[in-house]
C-alpha cells in the first residue's frame, strides 16, 4: 500500500513532464516558448509558491531550530563535497555547480511534505515544513551563488547576487511573514495562491519540453558521471547524513524522521529552472531532476518503511 500511495503521488509529475516532451516533439513548443515557460516559473510561479507556503509556517521553537540548522548544514556539506570532489574528478565549473545544487535542493514543497503527511502524520508534516525554508533560503541561495560563480562571476559577487534572485527573495519574504506572524491582505493572498498553484505544473511541462527539444551540434549532452553522482548524493547521502546529524540535536524524534524523508526527496524542478536562467548546465540538471524523480518511487517508499521500523 505504501509503494502504491507514493507512486500515485509521483506519477502526476511524470505525466506533466511527458506532456512537455510530447509538445516539443510535435513542434507545438519550440526553444523560445520553452524559455518563456521557464521565465514564468522563475519570476512568478515559484516565488508565489514560496511566499504562500512559508508565510503559514509559524515560529519554530529552539529545539526545532537546532534540527533545522542541522538539516541545512548537512545540505551545505553535501553540496560542498560535490564541488570539491568534482574538481578532483576533472569536472567543469558548470558541472560542479549544477550537480551541487541538484544534490542539495529537493522537491520538498510539492512532493516530500505531502508524502510526509500521508505516511508519518499531519503533525510531523507541520514540524518539517520549515525544511522548505532551509531548502529555498539557505541551500537554494548557495546553489544560485555557485551558478553565478560557474557563469564567470566572482564568488563574492555571485553570493551577493544570489540574494537578488526572485526565488531566494520570495523564500526570505515568506519566512519573515511567518516569524512576525503577519498575514497578507486577503485579495493579495488569494492572487498569490492562484499563481502558486501554477508554479509546479508549468515548471514540469517546461522541463519535459527542454528534455524533448533536439540537441544542437554545438551543445554536447551532459556526461553521465556528474548526473549519477549528484543523484546518489541527493537520494542516499543527504537523507542518511540528516538522520545522523539531527540525532545529535534536541530536535523531536518526529522531526528527525520527517526531515530524513524530506531529504530523500528528488531534486526540485526549480533547480532546472535556475540552471536554465543562468545558462549553466541546464540539460544536466534536467536529467538529474528526471532521474531522481523516477527513483523517488523507490526512495520515498523505502525510507518511510525504515523510519517506521526504527520508531516502533
Amino acid at each position: 500500500m505504501l509503494v502504491l500511495d507514493v507512486a500515485a503521488r509521483v506519477w502526476p509529475f511524470f505525466l506533466l513532464v511527458a506532456a512537455g516532451v510530447a509538445l516539443s516533439r510535435l513542434r507545438l513548443l519550440d526553444a523560445r516558448m520553452t524559455q518563456g515557460l521557464s521565465a514564468y516559473v522563475y519570476w512568478v510561479g515559484f516565488p508565489a509558491l514560496l511566499i504562500h507556503s512559508l508565510s503559514r509556517l509559524g515560529r519554530p521553537g529552539p529545539e526545532l531550530w537546532s534540527g533545522l540548522a542541522a538539516y541545512a548544514a548537512v545540505g551545505l556539506a553535501v553540496m560542498a563535497s560535490l564541488v570539491a570532489g568534482g574538481r578532483a574528478l576533472g569536472w567543469s565549473r558548470p558541472e560542479r555547480a549544477g550537480a551541487a545544487m541538484a544534490a542539495g535542493v529537493g522537491n520538498s514543497a510539492f512532493l516530500a511534505v505531502p508524502v510526509t503527511a500521508a505516511v508519518l502524520g499531519a503533525e510531523t508534516a507541520r514540524l518539517v515544513a520549515g525544511a522548505i525554508a532551509a531548502d529555498f533560503v539557505v541551500l537554494a541561495a548557495a546553489g544560485v551563488g555557485l551558478l553565478g560563480w560557474a557563469a564567470g562571476r566572482s564568488v563574492w559577487r555571485a553570493m551577493a547576487q544570489a540574494f537578488q534572485n526572485p526565488v531566494v527573495i520570495a523564500a526570505l519574504l515568506g519566512l519573515l511573514l511567518a516569524l512576525l506572524n503577519l498575514a497578507l491582505p486577503q485579495p493579495l493572498d488569494r492572487a498569490i495562491g492562484l499563481a502558486a498553484a501554477s508554479g509546479s505544473p508549468v515548471g514540469l511541462v517546461a522541463l519535459g519540453a527542454a528534455l524533448g527539444l533536439p540537441q544542437t551540434e554545438d551543445e554536447p549532452g551532459p556526461r553521465a558521471g556528474p548526473v549519477v553522482l549528484a543523484a546518489l548524493a541527493k537520494l542516499l547521502a543527504f537523507p542518511l547524513l540528516v538522520w545522523l546529524a539531527i540525532g545529535l540535536t534536541p530536535a523531536p524524534a518526529e522531526f528527525r524522521a520527517g526531515a530524513t524523508l524530506v531529504a530523500a526527496a528528488p531534486t526540485a524542478v526549480n533547480v532546472f529552472i535556475q540552471t536554465r536562467a543562468y545558462g549553466v548546465w541546464p540539460r544536466g540538471a534536467a536529467r538529474i531532476v528526471a532521474l531522481t524523480t523516477a527513483l523517488a518511487i523507490v526512495s520515498l517508499s523505502l525510507v518511510p518503511i525504515l523510519l517506521t521500523a526504527r520508531v516502533s
